[in-house]
């Protein structure tokens, strides 16, 4: 009878998700004005209920700007940036901007964590603290709780180090406190808090034997990966894990406003929010999400930048589909991907939200000023959506279920790959007079022999510019479609070896790709 009532129980449970989902996925489609003027980015028509959904997600929870990628058996069919990047300046959300993405920094440690470990340069059941621990320098060894000793690098990964932010609070978030306890120039540096947590403090429980959601314990596998490689933990990760990939535009950021990176979009509080003083200068009063909080501190737990595309591309080197190359095998993907325990009533592996059902992996993140949220689904669907704040009741489940809810309605995918297309949109222009059809052009055969054909798709103009540069920049060739002109057939077989750039201009935006002549 338990047995029964227990299944009962879960059918129920899984009845009601559903109801809720096809709820929400009506309420993304339909329950606001459809305005499709906001949006940036690569237009296709087979997968417009992303573009109505993502517009209704703005507009019903008061989202100043988002964007969502997409990718579909290793191709990056959908790329867009919705609303406004900062409202004062007018400027949009562009495929390119890059957000704060919190706790889905979190993703990016592990993966990092988990190349060394498949190099064989750390253990998984290696012990962090202590003379034979990673973390031996002097600095940490003044302990208070003898179980510290036991904490391992599984334990960090899995949150089941001994720290639970729900019971003794988060201290990346005390830093002012920290540093007046400690006696040092506030805000206290992530080495800092660790040697407070360590000398201090006791652990919340017994690592291995619960769990608790931590951002130290992430911050702690920042400082091992640095201890690992002997280089920064930001560097070892641009140069080592995100380069060889392409990307190039993901950092650890700021938490200043004067120091917002290029690209970066503006961050909204709840606008009936007071200000606070600054972590940095009490005297100073900010908003909550520049200087409430210190990202620096925050680092390997939630302190990367990135766009949505970037995280899509990193997501495809370790989702264990055949369709782009992984930078992990298939044995450590199965072992960061393996569940270790429950964490907020879901499984929880090294760094991933699990559901051993359907074998979806996804993570969320928040911050003041932003929420995010990346999954990898098993049908070969990989997505990130991020958005520029945090305030909004019901936000976030709407937020997360949306790819999930408009999958369903779509019925045929794009064969167009957006990460062979760098598409560049003007971010100073209104976003009421963004093009929601930007045009999109093809290079073939790319690797040429100096001889191939442009072709250009879905224009809004009669007319488009096209110029090709080498390396330097300098333009070596142009031409121009007309109305009458779909293709353009080019011819630079006199030209060195090696990679050019094709640029086309439409009028509204600037779309960019590679040729490499060989």
């Amino acid at each position: 009878m338990k047995i029964s009532n227990s299944i009962n129980q879960k059918l129920q449970i899984m009845k009601t998700k559903k109801i809720l989902f096809k709820a929400i996925a009506i309420l993304l489609l339909f329950t606001c004005k459809q305005s499709l003027n906001a949006q940036t980015g690569y237009y296709s028509p087979s997968l417009v209920n992303f573009d109505v959904a993502m517009n209704n997600l703005l507009k019903n929870y008061d989202i100043p700007g988002g964007q969502l990628a997409l990718t579909y058996k290793g191709r990056l069919v959908y790329s867009r940036g919705f609303g406004s990047a900062d409202k004062s300046a007018k400027t949009s959300v562009c495929p390119d901007n890059i957000f704060r993405i919190a706790s889905l920094s979190k993703q990016i440690t592990a993966i990092t964590i988990m190349h060394l470990y498949e190099q064989g340069r750390i253990g998984l059941n290696d012990t962090i603290f202590g003379a034979n621990g990673i973390l031996n320098q002097s600095i940490y060894q003044n302990i208070l709780d003898q179980k510290i000793y036991n904490i391992t690098v599984k334990h960090l990964l899995s949150h089941q180090g001994g720290w639970d932010r729900d019971i003794s609070g988060d201290p990346m978030f005390n830093t002012f406190s920290i540093a007046l306890a400690m006696s040092v120039p506030y805000p206290a540096n992530i080495e800092t808090i660790i040697q407070y947590m360590l000398s201090k403090k006791r652990l919340d429980f017994t690592p291995g034997k619960s769990a608790g959601y931590s951002n130290l314990g992430y911050s702690i596998l920042g400082k091992v990966i640095e201890k690992i490689t002997n280089q920064k933990y930001e560097t070892y990760v641009r140069d080592t894990i995100l380069a060889p990939l392409g990307i190039t535009d993901m950092y650890c950021g700021r938490s200043l406003l004067v120091n917002k990176l290029p690209k970066e979009v503006h961050y909204y509080d709840d606008p009936s929010a007071t200000l606070v003083p600054s972590i940095f200068d009490t005297t100073v009063m900010v908003s909550w999400p520049f200087g409430g909080f210190n990202m620096e501190t925050l680092e390997s737990a939630g302190a990367w930048v990135a766009s949505a595309q970037d995280l899509c591309k990193l997501m495809c080197a370790v989702d264990k589909f055949n369709s782009r190359p992984d930078i992990l095998s298939s044995a450590t993907i199965n072992t960061m991907a393996t569940p270790v325990h429950s964490l907020f009533g879901s499984p929880y592996a090294l760094g991933w939200f699990i559901n051993t059902t359907s074998n979806n992996w996804w993570h969320d993140g928040s911050l003041p000023g932003t929420m995010t949220y990346q999954a990898r689904r098993n049908t070969e669907i990989n997505y990130a959506v991020l958005v520029n704040s945090r305030y909004s009741s019901g936000q976030y489940t709407a937020l997360s279920s949306l790819v999930g809810t408009i999958i369903p309605l779509i019925t045929s995918w794009p064969d167009i790959d957006l990460f062979d297309s760098t598409i560049i949109c003007e971010p100073t222009n209104s976003v009421n007079n963004i093009s929601k059809n930007p045009s999109l052009f093809t290079v073939y055969p790319n690797p040429s022999n100096g001889k191939f054909t442009v072709k250009i798709e879905g224009r809004q103009q009669a007319n488009c510019k096209l110029e090709i540069c080498n390396l330097l920049g300098q333009e070596i060739h142009n031409a121009f479609f007309n109305l009458q002109t779909t293709t353009v057939d080019i011819d630079l077989s006199n030209f060195p070896k090696g990679l050019y750039f094709v640029k086309v201009y439409d009028g509204t935006n600037n779309y960019t790709q590679k040729i490499i002549i060989e």
